[in-house]
């Protein structure tokens, strides 16, 4: 007996044009009590799909009828119409829908896969060009963008994919961007809700750490400029041992708190400056690449295994005279009380001009400017982490004359402290 041939076979076009056969949902049993077009529309509620083909004449309502209520649901979805008879009517009527094209049965095969594959076309060209975003969007921009759905989840990919995309390039590396209405493979795929600009900024903090870190508590992020300050005493001190160690611990503490990217290299950047900076008399190293290479560094392990190595290598020939060292420890230790060189050379039975002379061969700086460089460094850490006045912590690092500490701030910072103070507050609250 001859088989009868209904027209297309969907399943014989699916493998032709490389449709996913699951992907195919099929309602037209007319066992169906409810009627073929209440369980299709029960399903688009639910579920976003791509193209709808339809038949006119259906037992509960007419597939026009179908496609008004479905494009309510779906607006972007493209549909399909097919008759067993050709009716202008019906055309016009479709065509009004923004049916994509109405179809006279039986269909022919190579038709529909034309059709069918002309769609396919068009939805990549969407996901390829129109679904890019900007970074530059503002809440009603997002909001614009995501209308229609509640759901929806962020997340840093290689590749484009989601509904929507953005380029984003961070640590020297290209990304994307993907807001999709359900959770994709990626990295820190996330619930994005509303506010939606708020919840972006703070999502693309997260990403960066998480590709910087590694694997990290997102949640906890502290100011650390309170821990640098015991650090530098024990830089001034010139013990290279002692330095590598408390690198260690910088690193430790780094990592314990997670702060943004840009507050640890700028934490680690200060820290390779004041090493150079002691032994700044060590010449053959340019510091500024140094510095260039601690910024571009892309992952947190990478910048301190290359500041590691530099500090060992830049250190590896260097031992510091025994006196000097004592003085650094001494400034180090005391620089709020009234130091000269003089009661210095004689605690350590050393004429005071040969000790002047011995702390400028070895650090490159004299006595004053080092005493200096420890009390103003201190005041800078009390500016940022208490509310003392100005004036007090004045006199907490060493100096008896407000004038002076100012003139000297100033010549070292290139600011007032009260100028350093409220640019510091400002930078605190922005990485907030």
């Amino acid at each position: 007996m001859k088989k009868n041939k209904h027209g297309a076979n969907l399943f014989e076009l699916a493998e032709k044009y490389h449709f996913n056969v699951k992907d195919i949902r099929d309602f037209s049993s007319n066992i169906n009590p409810f009627g073929a077009s209440k369980k299709a529309l029960d399903y688009v509620k639910e579920n976003t799909v791509d193209v709808v083909i339809s038949d006119v004449n259906m037992p509960d309502k007419t597939g026009l009828e179908m496609i008004r209520e479905m494009k309510e649901l779906l607006p972007d979805t493209y549909y399909i119409l097919l008759s067993g008879y050709q009716e202008f009517d019906y055309v016009k009527k479709a065509m009004n829908l923004s049916v994509v094209d109405y179809l006279v049965k039986p269909v022919d095969k190579v038709e529909l896969g034309n059709l069918l594959e002309k769609i396919a076309l068009q939805l990549q060209e969407k996901v390829e060009q129109s679904q890019t975003l900007s970074q530059e969007l503002d809440e009603e921009g997002f909001a614009n963008f995501l209308a229609g759905k509640d759901n929806w989840w962020i997340g840093l990919s290689k590749e484009k994919q989601g509904s929507f995309t953005i380029p984003y390039y961070v640590l020297g590396q290209d990304w994307q961007i993907f807001i999709s209405d359900q959770p994709l493979d990626g990295i820190v795929v996330t619930p994005f809700v509303a506010p939606y600009q708020q919840s972006f900024e703070k999502w693309k903090i997260n990403a960066e750490k998480a590709l910087f870190y590694g694997s990290v508590n997102l949640e906890k992020s502290e100011s650390l400029f309170a821990y640098y300050e015991p650090i530098y005493r024990v830089i001034i001190q010139g013990n290279i041992n002692q330095i590598i160690e408390e690198l260690t611990l910088l690193e430790k503490v780094v990592l314990k708190n997670t702060p943004r990217v840009a507050i640890t290299k700028q934490l680690f950047t200060q820290f390779v400056m004041d090493v150079f900076h002691l032994f700044e008399y060590l010449q053959g190293d340019n510091l500024a690449d140094v510095v260039k290479k601690v910024q571009e560094a892309a992952t947190f392990s990478e910048m301190i295994a290359f500041i590691q190595e530099e500090l060992s290598r830049f250190l590896s020939h260097y031992r510091m005279n025994e006196n000097v060292e004592s003085v650094l420890q001494l400034i180090s230790r005391d620089y709020q009380k009234e130091l000269s060189l003089k009661d210095i050379s004689r605690e350590l039975f050393i004429n005071p001009v040969y000790l002047g002379q011995l702390i400028k061969r070895e650090t490159n700086a004299t006595f004053a400017e080092l005493l200096n460089k420890q009390r103003i460094k201190a005041a800078q850490q009390l500016l940022l982490s208490s509310n003392d006045s100005i004036e007090d912590i004045c006199y907490k690092v060493g100096y008896s004359n407000v004038g002076y500490f100012y003139k000297v701030f100033r010549k070292l910072c290139g600011k007032s402290p009260k100028t350093y103070r409220l640019q510091g507050m400002t930078e605190h609250t922005e990485d907030e």
